[in-house]
């Protein structure tokens, strides 16, 4: 048995067997508007909030929005159709729901919120706007969610445009019961940039990992992260291309020596795949091979960094014709260690818990299935 195998083994004895499931998708109920309550009046005013009754209720802003997807159109649509609650409203907007389909259904002991309404928080040209709508959705996320059943857990989100309102944020919420990771909506800049580095020690130090997700505005809007080769023509280009922006993140994360400088960071990657991951780790340590010096801070091979560093949610989990295929690639990114199973609900695209893992061994779906994020998040995920 390997020292890493060893090591999993022996803190699996005193691992408490949940099954999380590390991105669902809940959903403001009337949109941005249910976070007007959890605003300044200043803020208020500054927005047209409120102005919506008689003559005038066309005339302000209460329908503010921030970007996301306006171009690319999924025929089959988002989400799940039976998620569709009866009233009409928003699929995931109703905790009680969620607890019933999600939960309940599938036996989910925990599952982390990533407030669907704030994906492209980042393309926000408002930076102050932007950190205001951060916390009110924080809030209204303890009060509706966290507050409801106590197997949901928070990703609180913070706006990257200004770090210094960022980790206002982190330390005015970060400890908070049921929060277990910050969400950091991407923008237009690398994540191994400086800019980020006062987010990195401010997670770090409480233990609270860094999650990022596709935005929606990614390679449309201006502020949102870009996309190679130009503007794609149909949905199926644009979502299958949006995996370039993880591995970007990643290796840029990597060769800055992010994970050198807070040692004690944890990143994960929410469905952004991984199956391209083997293909980066071979190329980066390639390179440094050859040109080490030009990032000396980077004492190890930069896959080993990637591997200690960075865990990827499952969804969408790799299919193949041959289950192999599959089982030859979690071998080789250490699966036991780096993903963690996520459903995507209410997505079009859920990944069923029973079946998204079946084709590999029971110790390796015990692991993805809940033993990794117990390790991740510790007593903030008990």
């Amino acid at each position: 048995m390997s020292s890493t195998s060893a090591s999993v083994a022996a803190k699996e004895k005193d691992t408490p067997v949940l099954t999380v499931d590390c991105d669902v998708h809940s959903h403001l109920r009337d949109g941005l508007s249910d976070l007007v309550p959890y605003m300044s009046l200043a803020w208020q005013k500054r927005l047209g909030a409120g102005q919506a009754e008689g003559w005038s209720k066309d005339m302000y802003a209460s329908s503010f929005s921030i970007p996301k997807n306006v171009l690319y159109v999924n025929p089959v649509g988002v989400m799940r159709r039976d998620a569709l609650p009866e009233d009409g409203s928003v699929p995931a907007s109703d905790p009680a729901m969620v607890r019933t389909q999600l939960l309940d259904e599938f036996e989910i002991d925990r599952a982390v919120l990533i407030g669907g309404n704030t994906l492209g928080l980042g393309a926000l040209p408002d930076a102050d706007l932007a950190a205001v709508i951060a916390s009110a959705y924080n809030d209204h996320m303890t009060e509706h969610w966290l507050e409801f059943d106590e197997r949901f857990r928070g990703a609180l989100v913070v706006a990257p445009q200004d770090p210094e309102q960022a980790v206002a944020e982190i330390e005015r919420v970060g400890d908070r019961a049921g929060m277990v990771q910050v969400f950091l909506p991407l923008m237009n800049v690398l994540m191994g940039d400086r800019h980020y580095y006062p987010i990195y020690a401010a997670a770090a130090e409480r233990g609270l990992p860094i999650s990022v997700h596709p935005n929606s505005a990614d390679g449309i809007f201006a502020k949102a992260p870009a996309l190679a080769g130009g503007i794609f023509t149909y949905y199926i280009e644009w979502h299958t291309a949006l995996t370039q922006i993880f591995q970007s993140n990643v290796i840029s994360l990597t060769c800055h020596g992010v994970f050198e400088r807070f040692p004690e960071l944890r990143l994960i990657v929410a469905e952004g795949g991984f199956a391209w991951l083997p293909d980066v780790m071979w190329r980066l340590d390639k390179d440094w091979h050859s040109v080490r010096d030009e990032v000396p801070w980077l004492k190890r091979p930069p896959s080993e960094y990637i591997l200690d560093h960075v865990k990827f949610t499952t969804q969408p989990f790799v299919e193949s014709s041959d289950p192999d295929h599959v089982r030859n690639i979690c071998e080789i990114i250490d699966a036991d260690r780096t993903l963690l199973y996520s459903s995507d609900y209410p997505h079009w695209d859920f990944d069923n818990p029973r079946r998204a893992l079946a084709v590999l061994p029971e110790t390796t779906r015990a692991r993805i299935g809940g033993g990794t994020a117990v390790e991740l998040y510790g007593e903030r995920i008990l």
